[in-house]
């Protein structure tokens, strides 16, 4: 009889202590459920859609008349150099997942700042690192560098002025995209250029600009962008998968505004490159994901 009476007594204690050894084996399971962060690759790939066919893109030396590419204006063009910053990457997934990607300006390097250089095909594979487990379907970047990597001073890695050659002065910032080619049907006089001095046909289109200052020829260009995938990717310790994006330079010339070679074919302040900044997000386009 006492010994029901105990645990009569102590039915409140007992309780307890089962409930809190149930809440412990969930949460341990839910622990043990929980993957580790893993790792995406994200790839740029510059293309040019011809007869709505996929080519690669081949760089020709200055001077060359070998014209292998055409404009929405029927104009004909090759390519020297093609290059572009991608920045401020984030992805997100349909149950609440989001990585956004780190960005950091010192003088002694960068993080989160990535330069494409079409010269150097491994510059298109951009690694992010420690994406917590889960399901992406969604990407945004901006194409060009915002003001924390123009305000920052003196800045190294892929913003070194000395090695990437893509910075204009502290007013004019970085520029976001530059393409240098020729064209059959331009009047030539490029300057300033990389690729093109004393070349006849040279087009010259240096777009960027982080800010927008009425009444000067400062206007911000950078463009951000955002596509979702027809799946999604898998992300968690061990699994690397691949999302696979791609820039065609036909449209930086004619996705939403129509470019002349005849007209402005050297283009090196904000202003005048705004047209063709226009054009950027319609340049770019998701293509698939490697799991």
């Amino acid at each position: 009889m006492k010994q029901l009476n105990f645990f009569k007594h102590n039915k409140s204690f007992y309780s307890v202590i089962f409930l809190t050894l149930a809440i412990f084996m969930v949460s341990c399971k839910k622990d043990s459920d929980k993957k580790d962060p893993g790792n995406i690759e994200i790839e740029f790939d510059n293309i040019a859609v011809v007869n709505g066919i996929e080519r690669q893109l081949t760089l020709v030396s200055p001077g060359s008349t070998d014209y292998g590419y055409t404009n929405g204006m029927s104009q004909t063009f090759n390519i020297n150099l093609l290059r572009y910053y991608i920045t401020n990457i984030k992805l997100e997934g349909p149950n609440g997942e989001v990585f956004t990607d780190h960005v950091h300006v010192s003088s002694s390097g960068t993080e989160g700042i990535y330069l494409v250089d079409e010269a150097q095909p491994s510059s298109g594979s951009v690694i992010l690192d420690n994406v917590p487990a889960g399901e992406y379907n969604k990407i945004t970047f901006t194409v060009g560098v915002e003001e924390n990597g123009v305000t920052e001073g003196a800045a190294g890695g892929n913003l070194d002025p000395a090695t990437c050659k893509m910075f204009w002065n502290w007013n004019s910032g970085y520029i976001a995209l530059k393409f240098e080619g020729q064209s059959n049907v331009s009047a030539g006089g490029t300057t300033g250029t990389e690729t093109l001095e004393g070349v006849t046909k040279g087009i010259a289109y240096h777009i960027g600009g982080w800010k927008t200052i009425d009444g000067t020829a400062f206007v911000y260009n950078n463009k951000t962008m955002s596509f979702t995938f027809d799946t999604k990717a898998k992300v968690e310790k061990g699994l690397q998968p691949a999302v696979h994006m791609v820039f065609d330079v036909i449209k930086l010339f004619s996705s939403k505004n129509l470019i002349d070679f005849t007209g402005n074919n050297n283009v090196h302040k904000p202003v005048d490159g705004k047209p063709a900044a226009e054009n950027i997000p319609g340049a770019f386009a998701f293509d698939h994901i490697h799991q």
